[in-house]
């Protein structure tokens, strides 16, 4: 979230600037054999003809044009890359190229590209193409070369906000806080402000861990920005900032607020909204939500998770009829499902399923599903990574002792 993509604005003048030939430098990377390398080729010109000592980098090389603005790049691994080309005087360009192995393939179906002069609009819309492909470094290299050239150019709200958004990417959030709010207090109402303020709230919390004054960053996007598509986004940032505060009551309301935006942040909305219900021992309405979730949702990557705390919270609320069914869903439903660090959720639901049978008196059938645990998972887990095994085995024991 935050970026927008921008239609990239190309012009074709040419200019003569020529320099003598200089020899390609190829920096291999990789452990590729020979087989799988290739070559690319192509030209580079300007407004009036080619481009001399015009650079090319991309696929772990770099080569400069010759006087007649050709270059040739050997040894590149097979596959896609993107190439970029800078010339002084010029904007530059990226164009994502096909390598095929022992080939000699063109940059492009015409063999060429064009570069046009440098002016504060070009440059913008290359700093906005970088930025949109994830190429942050360089997108706060030309960032810089834009501030030096146009320092009071009418695209300065929107550069500005490409150097702090890729600060932010590329894990600098001092930075990235630093030029974001600039673009929120001296530009409020450009084009990128909602999205400088959403990554400037988004910076203070997942980046520097001032949860508080995350939230009320988020709540500025609120009332600043009241027709932005980022507000059921902020909503939920809110509620999750007030989660990890440990302010649940805080964050089930927040994330109520969000779900009515839909889509993903609906959806996540309400599993998170179950959650802070469970902790705050609302356990009857979280198993309600747990389950909604579930019935709406029913392959997410988290629906296995649902499933298992709908029958975790009708167990607490001592539903122990619901909570077993719950469990039971979970282990028919889901049986290869995993917890985020890819344990088995199969074997706790069925330790829960004998704990409520074992709740309603109905104690052989509890022990053959521990048994039917020991024989099926006989390494298993808890999401923490401790021991299972050594619960069951208890519950085996206990009821060889004192029931059966």
């Amino acid at each position: 979230m935050g970026k927008r993509q921008v239609e990239r604005i190309r012009r074709t003048k040419r200019v003569v600037f020529l320099i003598s030939l200089v020899v390609v430098v190829g920096i291999f990377s990789g452990c590729l054999s020979v087989a799988e390398k290739g070559s690319l080729e192509g030209e580079v010109w300007g407004e009036n003809g080619p481009l001399g000592g015009a650079v090319v980098e991309g696929g772990g090389a770099t080569a400069i044009t010759n006087e007649e603005g050709k270059f040739l790049i050997e040894g590149l691994p097979s596959g896609e890359h993107y190439f970029f080309f800078s010339c002084p005087g010029y904007t530059g360009r990226v164009i994502k190229a096909q390598v095929k192995p022992r080939e000699v393939e063109k940059i492009n179906q015409e063999g060429r590209v064009y570069l046009v002069p440098e002016d504060e609009e070009s440059l913008r819309d290359y700093i906005l193409e970088l930025y949109n492909l994830g190429f942050y470094e360089r997108a706060l290299s030309q960032a810089d070369l834009f501030l030096a050239n146009y320092p009071q150019g009418s695209s300065l709200p929107q550069v500005l906000f490409v150097k702090g958004a890729s600060f932010y990417y590329l894990g600098d959030f001092q930075n990235a806080i630093s030029f974001l709010s600039t673009v929120v207090d001296s530009y409020p109402d450009s084009e990128f402000s909602d999205d400088a303020q959403y990554l400037l709230a988004k910076s203070f919390g997942e980046g520097i861990k001032d949860y508080q004054r995350a939230i009320a960053e988020y709540q500025k996007l609120i009332n600043n920005y009241p027709r932005s598509d980022l507000l059921g986004v902020a909503y939920y940032e809110i509620g999750d900032c007030y989660y990890i505060l440990g302010s649940y009551h805080e964050a089930y309301l927040s994330y109520q607020q969000s779900q009515p935006y839909g889509g993903e942040i609906g959806r996540t909305a309400l599993y998170s909204s179950a959650h802070c219900l469970y902790k705050l021992e609302s356990y009857a309405p979280a198993a309600v939500l747990f389950s909604q979730y579930v019935e709406r949702y029913p392959n997410t990557d988290i629906s296995d998770d649902a499933q298992y705390f709908a029958g975790a919270s009708w167990y607490k609320a001592e539903d122990y009829n619901q909570a077993l069914v719950a469990f039971q869903n979970c282990v028919n439903n889901y049986p290869q499902g995993t917890w985020y660090n890819g344990i088995l959720i199969a074997p706790a639901a069925l330790l829960n399923q004998g704990l409520c049978l074992e709740k309603l008196g109905r104690y052989q059938e509890a022990y053959s599903i521990y048994v039917r645990i020991i024989r099926e998972y006989p390494g298993a887990k808890w999401a923490d990574g401790s021991s299972l095994i050594k619960n069951v085995q208890f519950r085996i024991e206990w009821l060889e002792n004192n029931v059966l």
